[in-house]
C-alpha cells in the first residue's frame, strides 16, 4: 500500500478534542474499528472521547477497553475539533447520535459501503476494503503509528467478522497479509473465536429453531423468508440485536439466492435484512426502500407492519428481478 495522501491522523495535535463514533445495532466491525481507532488516537491526543449510541452487545465485551466505550448522551454539551464516524453509509444511522455532527468542526467518514451517501467534511471511501478494521489499519500504518496486542485484537475481529471468517467475497489477498500481521501481535485467536462463536446463549439457539422451523421458501425455491416479532423475542428473552445471524442460516440453503430476515422494530416500522450470494445485488433492492450496503449484504428500515413489508418486498422482487 502506497502512502496515503490525505491521512486524516495528520490533522491531530496533541490539544485537538476528538471524538469516535459508530452506527446504531454494532456489529464486530464497527465497535472493532471504534476502540482500535479509539486506543490509537489516544497516543496522539490528550482528549479523546470513544463512543456508543447504542447497546454494547454482551459477546463482545472481550474485546480490550471496551470499557472506555461510553454513552452519547444527546445533551453532551462538549463540542469536538474532530469527530470520526466509522464504518457508517448514512448519517441517519447514527441515530439519536446525529446531533453529534453539528457539535464537531470537522467530520471525518471512514466506511467500505458502496452505498455511503459522503456526509463528512472529509470522505475516506474504499468500497475495495474488506471492512472499515482494514481501512484504520491502512490509517494507522500509513502514518507509522505503532500498533500493540489490544488494538491488533480490535482489527482483527472486525475483519474476521466482515467477512464471514474470510469466505465472503470481500476477502482479498491483502486481507490475508494484514491479518498475518495482526496475529504477529499475539493476539488471542482462541479467546477471540470462543467468544464470537463458542459462546451463545441456549436461549438464542432456541429461538434459531424456532424461526428456522418456521422460515418460508418462495419463488421457486430462491428466497428464503425469516421474520421475528416482537412477542417472539419476548417469550424467548432475547434481545433484537441478537437475532441478525440467523439470516446466515437461511442463506446457506442451496438453491437460495436472496435471504430475507424481517424484525420488528416499532409499531410501524420493520428491520430488513437482505443476504445474496450469487449474483444478485441486494444493495440495489435495499436502496429501493432508502437503505444500503453491500452487493451481498443490505439491509433497510420500512414502514408498516411485517405483513405489509414483506408484500411491498415481494413486489419489488418481481418488478427487479422477474421472478
Amino acid at each position: 500500500m502506497g502512502s496515503m495522501r490525505n491521512n486524516p491522523l495528520s490533522l491531530l495535535n496533541i490539544n485537538s478534542k476528538v471524538a469516535i463514533l459508530s452506527h446504531v445495532s454494532p456489529d464486530g466491525d464497527s465497535l472493532g474499528s471504534l476502540i482500535a481507532l479509539g486506543l490509537a488516537i489516544k497516543k496522539l491526543c490528550d482528549e479523546v472521547c470513544i463512543f456508543r449510541n447504542d447497546i454494547f452487545p454482551g459477546k463482545y465485551k472481550f474485546l480490550p477497553e471496551y470499557q472506555q466505550v461510553e454513552e452519547y448522551k444527546e445533551d453532551q454539551p462538549q463540542i469536538f475539533d474532530f469527530c470520526f464516524i466509522l464504518d457508517c453509509g448514512d448519517a441517519k444511522r447514527l441515530g439519536y447520535s446525529e446531533v453529534i455532527l453539528n457539535k464537531s468542526k470537522k467530520i471525518i467518514n471512514i466506511d467500505h459501503h458502496v452505498s455511503n451517501t459522503e456526509f463528512g467534511d472529509i470522505n475516506l471511501l474504499d468500497t475495495n476494503a474488506s471492512s472499515t478494521c482494514e481501512m484504520v489499519y491502512n490509517l494507522l500504518k500509513d502514518f507509522q503509528l505503532p500498533l500493540d496486542k489490544d488494538i491488533a485484537t480490535c482489527l482483527y475481529t472486525g475483519i474476521a467478522t466482515d467477512t464471514g471468517n474470510f469466505v465472503y467475497d470481500n476477502t482479498t489477498a491483502y486481507t490475508h497479509q494484514v491479518v498475518a500481521d495482526l496475529m504477529g501481535f499475539h493476539i488471542d485467536l482462541h479467546k477471540i473465536s470462543y467468544h464470537l462463536y463458542q459462546n451463545k446463549p441456549l436461549s438464542s439457539v432456541k429461538l434459531l429453531a424456532h424461526v428456522l422451523n418456521h422460515m418460508e421458501i418462495c419463488f421457486d425455491g430462491k428466497v428464503a423468508i425469516i421474520t421475528v416479532e416482537d412477542e417472539l423475542l419476548k417469550s424467548f428473552n432475547i434481545s433484537s440485536n441478537d437475532v441478525d445471524g440467523v439470516i446466515n442460516y437461511a442463506r446457506d440453503i442451496e438453491g437460495i439466492e436472496i435471504a430475507i430476515l424481517l424484525k420488528e422494530n416499532t409499531n410501524k416500522e420493520v428491520k430488513v435484512g437482505f443476504r445474496a450470494k450469487k449474483d444478485v445485488d441486494v444493495s440495489l433492492l435495499a436502496g429501493k426502500f432508502g437503505g444500503g450496503g453491500h452487493k451481498k449484504a443490505s439491509g433497510a428500515a420500512i414502514e408498516g407492519t411485517i405483513e405489509e413489508v414483506r408484500k411491498k418486498l415481494e413486489e419489488q422482487i418481481t418488478i427487479d428481478l422477474g421472478w
